[in-house]
């Protein structure tokens, strides 16, 4: 055996002996309670590719998209049945129009690439969700959303909600707007909103509120995402940039979601 096959041997017994240990220890972690919604704010891309010296204006989203994929499977695993991923908030738009057409072309690219997967059969447990206000995506962008969505419209098991050109101020807006014209069919009566008319008409109704809310990148803040439907959730921050978030940080966060669920349950009830 040459040393080319001798590493090959040792990477898949390498690789076989990590599945087990992991699969070891999400039985561990559900004997606790799982949370049924993880949303994430993925911070920290731009930081890691200057940490790292990496060249073009994607190169940290490039990383950082390789760690949606390990999260999405370790969730998977897990069990949680809810994943959101703010993947590009309104305010993101500011940027330079050259990093804001690099971003979109690489969320086109991943799109493709999992309508392809898709197609191929390899996304049966896996549904996903675009939400935000679409129509400030480009035609291209817009239509490649909507095609992987239906696409795994009927698939069961992880939803995976991409939010993107989005922030909750815009959502409270529209979601007025909204109500109000579904109120205002009836010309005669009076205009009362109730707030389950305006959570009806948010982009993120389709998704039960988080749980848990885990923020790489060390910024102990929501950022404007999902402030109205994260005020009874557990804020779980962590150093790691988004490209750096591991499979430890995420045993870490529902680890202190299991220690915290007790009050997390009680405050719910005294709300």
């Amino acid at each position: 055996m040459n040393t080319r096959e001798e590493v090959g041997e040792f990477s898949k017994l390498f690789n076989g002996f990590m599945t087990l240990m992991r699969r070891f220890i999400f039985k561990v972690l559900c004997v606790g309670p799982i949370p049924n919604h993880i949303s994430f704010i993925m911070d920290g891309n731009r930081r890691f590719a200057k940490k790292h010296n990496l060249q073009g204006l994607d190169a940290g989203h490039r990383a950082g998209f390789v760690s949606v994929t390990y999260v999405l499977q370790y969730c998977q695993e897990i069990g949680v049945p809810y994943v959101t991923l703010y993947a590009f908030g309104i305010d993101n738009f500011k940027r330079e129009p050259e990093e804001v057409k690099c971003m979109m072309d690489l969320m086109l690219e991943k799109i493709e690439l999992t309508i392809d997967q898709a197609i191929s059969g390899n996304l049966k447990d896996l549904k996903v969700i675009f939400a935000g206000d679409l129509n400030l995506l480009n035609e291209r962008l817009k239509v490649a959303a909507q095609r992987l969505m239906e696409l795994t419209e009927e698939n069961r098991g992880l939803v995976a909600v991409v939010i993107v050109a989005y922030s909750t101020s815009h959502e409270i807006v529209q979601a007025i707007r909204e109500s109000c014209v579904r109120k205002c069919v009836d010309g005669d009566s009076p205009l009362v909103l109730e707030m389950s008319d305006v959570e009806e008409c948010m982009y993120t109704s389709i998704v039960p509120d988080p749980d848990l809310v885990i923020r790489s990148g060390g910024i102990d803040r929501l950022s404007n995402f999902m402030t109205w439907q994260s005020s009874r959730s557990l804020l779980h921050t962590t150093a790691a940039l988004w490209p750096e978030l591991g499979l430890w940080h995420l045993v870490w966060a529902i680890l202190k979601f299991q220690r915290m669920h007790d009050y997390l349950q009680k405050k719910q009830k005294l709300d």
